[in-house]
């Protein structure tokens, strides 16, 4: 019996009908002719995964078949990234999206390129077996697909059900072929290699790898491709990866399989970027809590993974566990036997050697034994760390030659395999010589050495020499085993080695005691006493005695000390010194001359090269230090002197250099050279430091007060608080004299303090009396590091009974340029008490926009350098327009100082300024002056009026 659509009046005969035992050519027999019954541009059919909530796209039918379905995906969606099929199937009803809709599932055919769509759910025995969508919408008749839709659901159905059956049987063919292949495997790397590439190929995606637990991490042991293509290179860069693969390392902790796409946080950067992934999936290789290691498939497009490719994954890494276990277990017990057979050997010959030389040969042909390798040879070093007697294994003679000519009496250091052995202390295995750079490559070529294994020949902690063993008729892969095997090997034959070396033990402690005697015991640099030697030698040495001396002071290392403690301060010490070491040549020297105190020779040098050297040495402090996750920031200032211009002399060359390092970090200037006509000597410095600490015990420090005026009242509304000195013989000292030395000598808590101290006694005066004002007192970066700071200030507040929004702290921008968490941590203390903080000298320091958001700050003060040009530079009063409008963005106040004339107040009245500070307003003065003007003022007088004085 025939059957007939109608569709528009018009009659439609099917074409011809499909084979009853063919569900999939039934299904697309029945898609066309909807297609054409109902005149649509393409009809789709997608199956429901619902174990997985996916949509997979089954089949499509379209009117042009030449058309490319690009607005079709290729690829399984997850119903998280397709709205429109996830309303179809969620809801179990129809649904017409239209891309000029304001739906999510408008908006995904608008981003497809897709005008209209009807999804219609297909339905089996009440279930959501997939969803039929016809583009576009208006050609989904109802009345038609009322027809089509049950028979096309039983046919998708059935065709789903056929295929998966088919693909479960290839599954279990490739199973299968894993038991079968495991007996007959050439290598581990020839079973995992078959089994990566097929399950590659059937799980749908570029490429399969194996990562295995390898001395408690895990290790990139094989990837294939489904297409079967192998790079080398790719190979290579696969095998040695700088990273590990989060997504394997997160399977390998929990146990579980996952899935991630590209910047999931377990599937991002080294491993994206170099192998284009897009999508990843990582299952577990055998069992918990004994697992192997991590099977992965990955895809260059981001995809899902289906029921199928899910459960195949997870067999085959269960049961690629078992094979692997199986034969490590065989590999394990075969190597113990081995690697005991050799060691029983090894000491049966070792007990009958005499000397390092006999006990390295005989070293050498065990670890030989073990590594399966063509010959070996022990290289010892002499005392001068060079190459000297090497003892052959198995040789030929031209070979031996190249020995003697490239590498005998050549310093040990110098080879980058020595280096790496002596570093780690543990075999070095090198597969393949010319991919790695640890020897010279023609060398390698000259020895046709193909691959190696390096052991270090150990007596006690004193690296000897080397054994190193080599293939030369093609390149080697040792195991896992071997590796081991190797590393027990070196543990005893470091016995039989000691034995030898006994006699060298009383030298070795000689070498020692000299060693200790001019080297620093904190950091390991040469000390004052092998400085000085080295010094004299050079100076008073006959003919060419040029050279530089450079004294290195660390900045605010006292700090450092201070706050963090002197354990802080020694690894910062340890830190410092390879730093420096860096920035210098061969043949200078570098010593630790005690404290914070370094000191640079530099033989030969003129002013050109010590300039060049100060100013490496300074950029090499630069960038933060991190101790225990703490960043320090250290600088340095440097003097300079020179042999023979500022003497000949090793005591006045160390004292000039001494006397400029001090002019430098006085001016802040880096480094300087010393000259005779410069700034007073250390002599000066330290008689002006003595009496600053006098002067902080005494009463000799005073402090004037700077008025601040209300722009918009008119009236004074608090004081700055300014330190001078009253020196008995120098008259009145400013701050630019005495702070710098107050800072290096670590005096600014004492003198911090003095000021706030004397600040909240005057201002507690002047409330008892009805003024209300505020007191503003200027702190240094060395005070924002104290985590005591605002315990103190509570105390003096409580002390002189003033309320805390009546202090404000002023601090310099580059407060950021130091510890800026620790003084966020203290800043933050003192907002805590109601104490208002201000930003002193703003536009002149760190001047970046972040720390205004970051730091609690109440006030900007502007600097006096953008007031003095304020009525004649357009540039300046922009900027200091733009800068009130920030503070008022921002929630903050802004005082302009440094105005000078009435035209500048006048101005910044105008531009509705809050505050205003300088010479024009007052001048600072002392205490009993203040009030004597504010009352000469009258309408400066602020609320409350002038208190009466006795």
């Amino acid at each position: 019996m025939s059957e007939e659509w109608t569709h528009h009046g018009t009659t439609l005969r099917p074409p011809p009908p499909a084979s009853p035992y063919d569900a999939q050519a039934a299904l697309e027999n029945q898609l066309a002719r909807l297609r054409a019954s109902a005149g649509a541009t393409r009809v789709s059919v997608w199956v429901h995964e619902a174990s997985t909530a996916m949509a997979v796209p089954f089949r499509v039918s379209m009117a042009d078949p030449r058309e490319a379905p690009e607005a079709s995906p290729r690829t399984a969606l997850s119903l998280s990234r397709s709205p429109f099929l996830a309303a179809v199937i969620r809801s179990r009803r129809p649904l017409v999206a239209k891309a000029d809709g304001h739906r999510a599932s408008d908006k995904e055919l608008a981003e497809r390129g897709i005008r209209s769509a009807h999804g219609e759910p297909l339905l089996v025995d009440g279930e959501v077996v997939g969803v039929l969508t016809v583009e576009p919408a208006a050609a989904a008749a109802p009345h038609l697909l009322r027809q089509v839709a049950p028979k096309l659901a039983l046919a998708l159905a059935e065709t789903w059900t056929r295929r998966s059956e088919k693909r479960r049987t290839a599954q279990a063919e490739v199973l299968l072929g894993l038991i079968e292949s495991a007996s007959k495997a050439q290598s581990m790397d020839h079973l995992l290699g078959s089994a990566c590439r097929q399950l590659a190929e059937l799980g749908e995606v570029e490429r399969a790898c194996i990562f295995l637990l390898e001395d408690g991490r895990l290790v990139p042991r094989m990837a294939a491709y489904a297409d079967g293509r192998r790079d080398l290179a790719t190979w290579e860069q696969f095998r040695n990866a700088p990273v590990g693969l989060q997504l394997a390392e997160t399977v390998l902790r929990t146990g579980e399989p996952m899935t991630a796409d590209k910047d999931s946080g377990l599937l991002s950067g080294w491993w994206v970027d170099s192998f284009h992934i897009a999508s990843g999936m990582a299952v577990p290789i055998g069992r918990s809590p004994d697992l192997a290691g991590v099977l992965t498939l990955d895809s260059t497009v981001v995809r899902p993974f289906s029921e199928n490719v899910r459960r195949l994954a997870a067999a085959a890494g269960a049961h690629l566990g078992g094979v692997i276990e199986q034969a490590r277990t065989s590999q394990a017990r075969a190597a113990s036997l081995a690697t005991a057979r050799v060691v029983r050997q090894m000491l049966v010959d070792g007990a009958g050697a005499t000397g390092v030389a006999e006990a390295a040969e005989v070293l050498s042909r065990a670890v030989q034994c073990l590594a399966g390798t063509d010959r070996s040879a022990a290289y010892l070093v002499d005392d001068d760390g060079r190459i000297g007697e090497v003892r052959h294994v198995d040789w030929a003679d031209a070979h031996k030659e190249v020995i003697q000519t490239q590498l005998i009496g050549r310093p040990a250091g110098d080879v980058a395999l020595w280096r790496l052995t002596a570093e780690q202390k543990l075999p070095v295995f090198v597969e393949d010589t010319m991919s790695s750079d640890l020897l010279d490559p023609r060398l390698a070529k000259a020895l046709d050495l193909a691959s190696y294994v390096s052991v270090p020949l150990f007596s006690g902690d004193r690296l000897l020499g080397l054994v190193v063993t080599g293939s030369t008729s093609e390149a080697r892969a040792w195991s896992p085993d071997v590796r081991e095997a190797v590393r027990q090997v070196t543990l005893e034959g470091s016995l039989v080695v000691e034995n030898a070396a006994l006699r060298a033990v009383e030298k070795l402690r000689l070498q020692q005691l000299a060693t200790e005697a001019h080297h620093d015991p904190l950091t390991g640099l040469a000390n004052r006493r092998r400085f000085i030697e080295e010094l004299e030698a050079t100076v008073y040495r006959a003919g060419d005695a040029d050279c530089a001396v450079l004294m290195i002071d660390l900045d605010r290392f006292k700090e450092i000390n201070d706050s963090f403690g002197h354990s802080v301060g020694d690894d910062l010490l340890c830190l410092v010194g390879p730093r420096l070491e860096r920035a210098l040549q061969p043949g200078d020297l570098l010593a630790r001359m005690g404290g914070d105190e370094f000191a640079v020779l530099l033989p030969g040098a003129d002013a050109s090269r010590a300039n060049d050297v100060a100013g490496h040495l300074g950029a090499a402090l630069r960038d933060a230090f991190v101790l225990d996750g703490m960043p320090l920031h250290v600088d340095a200032s440097i003097g300079i002197a020179l042999c023979p211009d500022h003497g000949r002399d090793r005591s006045l060359l160390l004292a000039r250099a001494d006397t400029a390092m001090y002019v430098a970090k006085r001016g802040r200037r880096g480094f300087e050279v010393w000259a005779p006509d410069g700034t007073p000597d250390s002599r000066d410095r330290l008689e002006t430091l003595e009496q600053l600490r006098s002067a902080l015990d005494g009463d000799e420090l005073d402090v004037h007060y700077q008025p601040k005026l209300d722009l918009r009242t008119g009236g004074v509304i608090g004081v700055e608080s300014l330190v001078r000195w009253n020196h008995a013989e120098r008259g009145l000292l400013y701050p630019d004299v005495f702070l710098p030395l107050a800072e290096q000598a670590g005096l600014m808590r004492r003198l911090a303090l003095r000021v706030l101290e004397r600040s909240l006694r005057d201002l507690q005066g002047w409330r008892a009396g009805g003024l209300d004002l505020s007191m503003a007192v200027n702190l240094s970066v060395s005070n924002l590091q104290d985590v005591a700071l605002p315990e103190q200030v509570e105390m003096l507040l409580d002390a002189f009974h003033v309320p805390a929004p009546s202090l404000i702290l002023e601090i310099t921008e580059d407060v950021l340029m130091a510890d800026a968490a620790r003084s966020q941590q203290v800043m933050a203390g003192l907002r805590q008490l109601g104490v208002r903080l201000s930003v002193d000298d703003y536009g002149t320091g760190y001047s970046s926009l972040s720390y205004l958001r970051a730091l609690p700050v109440d006030e900007l003060k502007l600097d006096r350098s953008f007031a003095s040009n304020l009525t004649s530079d357009e540039r300046a009063a922009a900027i200091v327009r733009s800068t009130l409008q920030l503070s008022l963005d921002l929630g903050m106040s802004m005082v302009v100082e440094g105005v000078e004339d009435a035209a500048t107040l006048a101005a910044l009245r105008a531009w509705g300024c809050d505050y205003a500070q300088g010479y024009h307003i007052a001048r600072p003065m002392p205490a009993e002056r203040f009030l004597s003007w504010l009352a000469d003022q009258p309408a400066f007088v602020p609320r409350g009026g002038i208190p009466q004085r006795s």
